[in-house]
């Protein structure tokens, strides 16, 4: 609120100043929430310019990867929406349900790292995906959920309960923080990696790896003797 109205009186500031012998004066303002308004406006500033860079970044890393457009698109869009989802969540629990503002810096920290994370843990299970499905992508993606479920379930629990570990702070940002971001790597965990990206693996089918093509191997020569 304070940093708020900073803005008000400097408003109110400027429209005195028409007409009078400050006309041409320029207005400065000097405190502790005058320094929190300025940190924070530089800090969404540079978050756009962060938040562009990172998923440039990060879809470029899975192109290059997989060797494929379609798959790092849906990769990287499921990923933002389970951050949009936790967001989400963080919001109805402490503004809503506990009545404190959700504090300004942690959607942007929330963001980069939960779209690292998972995109970490997407491009491990689409890896596996790839090697399995050269003659059907619904049996590869039995069997990539098979071998990466395990790998992926753990790592993330362990992730949520680091950030769980902070709920137990003093400040308030680092419990919203970790909340936040505790919240994303579950639902991306438990959601995102187990339904969501397998479901749109599975509809997309082929063309997953456009522009590259898959073609048979010797570890899926086995498939349909096994499926059947």
């Amino acid at each position: 609120e304070a940093m708020d109205q900073v803005n008000e009186i400097y408003d109110v500031a400027r429209g005195a100043q028409p007409n009078t012998t400050l006309a041409d004066a320029t207005i400065s303002m000097g405190g502790f929430p005058v320094a929190l308004r300025d940190t924070r406006d530089y800090y969404q500033q540079d978050i756009r310019f962060i938040i562009v860079a990172t998923l440039i970044v990060v879809l470029l890393t899975l192109m290059v990867l997989l060797r494929a457009v379609i798959a790092p698109l849906y990769l990287v869009g499921s990923v933002v929406i389970s951050f949009f989802a936790a967001i989400g969540v963080g919001i109805l629990t402490f503004q809503l349900i506990l009545g404190q503002e959700l504090h300004w810096s942690v959607p942007p920290l929330a963001f980069v790292v939960l779209v690292a994370v998972g995109a970490d843990y997407n491009m491990l299970f689409v890896s596996r995906l790839r090697d399995e499905s050269p003659h059907s992508v619904r049996y590869g993606v039995i069997r990539a959920l098979g071998s990466t479920g395990g790998v992926i379930t753990a790592a993330g629990l362990i992730f949520a309960a680091s950030m769980g570990g902070l709920l137990f702070s003093s400040i308030g940002i680092v419990v919203q923080g970790g909340f936040v971001i505790g919240v994303g790597i579950l639902l991306d965990t438990f959601v995102v990696r187990t339904i969501t990206v397998p479901a749109v693996a599975a509809l997309v089918g082929k063309a997953n790896w456009w522009p590259s093509r898959i073609g048979p191997r010797r570890s899926a020569m086995r498939a349909p003797a096994e499926i059947a």
